[in-house]
């Protein structure tokens, strides 16, 4: 999945003096995505997609720490960050459980051989 923001993706040039509050919300956004996309992997089982779209997702991160290192902006951007944020924390809430379940179901799977093997 090519994340087509500014200065995130192949070929990005790193820092970008002129990233304006839009483009960093802009970021924010991609990164609400990714873990909306993380919640659907982790819903169906497909782990793999889940640690791709977490990749994604830290590569973002970073560059929201590159580019958004000073909070003050106008009320509405603020807002729409906070936002965005809080949709993320709960959405990785959501994850969590999916993925404790399927790490509990696991633990069981694998006692059961383990009881297996040693009857054997």
């Amino acid at each position: 999945m090519a994340l087509s923001s500014p200065g995130v993706g192949p070929g990005s040039s790193g820092v970008d003096a002129r990233f304006d509050s839009g483009a960093v919300l802009a970021l924010y956004e991609q990164a609400l995505a990714r873990t909306r996309e993380m919640l659907d992997a982790a819903r169906v089982g497909d782990w793999d997609a889940l640690v791709q779209r977490e990749h994604e997702r830290a590569l973002l991160v970073e560059r929201l720490k590159e580019h958004d290192p000073d909070p003050a902006r106008d009320a509405a951007t603020l807002q729409r960050k906070r936002q965005i944020l809080l949709e993320i924390s709960r959405t990785d809430e959501q994850i969590h459980t999916l993925t404790q379940d399927w790490m509990h179901e696991l633990r069981d799977v694998l006692g059961g051989l383990s009881t297996v093997q040693r009857l054997m």
